[in-house]
């Protein structure tokens, strides 16, 4: 495979993952609203015949990151990041919400293997949380948490 081809096919898989996150982003609104009007109908606290689940009631919205824009929606907000890192790291956070990422995966996705001292993820993790309360994303700055070298959006 050529370059061209590949450098295509990388662009055409980053915008079916984010037409694919935008399509997640709908159905759980449409399920939202489902479950709404179901318990005004019943008068019920939950659809019949099935509890809800405990993060159900605690889901936080996910972000919607834009490739073509470089920037990021989230409650009814947006930030344009522009080709940086900070949008890359979150770009690759939102990618598995909820779920730890190595600092070394980190190094490969975001930096493309450079080797990178921990301490500029934890610079462009600062910086990223910096730019989201300057956005008026505070409670998304807050849900990218590190422990341990690893990182993790948890929404």
């Amino acid at each position: 495979m050529d370059q061209e081809k590949a450098h295509r096919l990388d662009r055409l898989t980053g915008q079916l993952a984010e037409m694919l996150m935008t399509a997640a982003i709908c159905v759980e609104e449409i399920r939202n609203v489902v479950r709404t009007e179901i318990d005004a109908v019943t008068g019920q606290g939950e659809c019949v015949g099935r509890r809800p689940k405990s993060n159900e009631l605690t889901a936080k919205p996910r972000p919607l990151l834009s490739e073509s824009t470089l920037s990021v929606t989230w409650n009814g907000r947006s930030l344009r990041f522009g080709h940086t890192l900070a949008y890359r790291l979150l770009e690759r956070l939102a990618r598995r919400p909820n779920q730890y990422v190595t600092h070394l995966d980190l190094l490969h996705d975001v930096w493309d293997d450079e080797e990178l001292a921990t301490a500029t993820i934890r610079s462009v993790v600062r910086h990223l949380r910096r730019r989201l309360r300057e956005g008026g994303m505070t409670e998304l700055a807050e849900a990218i948490k590190g422990h341990n070298g690893r990182y993790i959006l948890e929404i």
